[in-house]
């Protein structure tokens, strides 16, 4: 199983769509985009887990940097909570 790392996300971006966008390279277990609490607006950023690690970088190669709605998106694999830089 691949996490998934998705930035730079228009606002205007669902769960489905990312979803969907990432079928065509391969199985999704996942995906999310995440909203904020309050207001239920996206945050711009979400998350894929996709079961093969050969699809998960196809997509990751093709998808990285590709632009939507005149945003380019940022595409890695997640780090891990722990592995994350803590914000001040």
């Amino acid at each position: 199983m691949v996490n998934i790392f998705i930035a730079n996300l228009d606002w205007s971006i669902t769960s489905d769509d990312l979803r969907s966008t990432f079928e065509s390279f391969g199985e999704v277990e996942y995906a999310h985009v995440v909203y904020e609490k309050d207001t239920k607006r996206s945050r711009g950023f979400g998350y894929v887990e996709m079961k093969n690690t050969e699809s998960a970088i196809n997509a990751i190669e093709a998808l990285n940097g590709l632009e939507i709605n005149g945003r380019a998106i940022d595409v890695k694999i997640a780090s891990p909570k722990g592995n994350r830089p803590k914000n001040n």
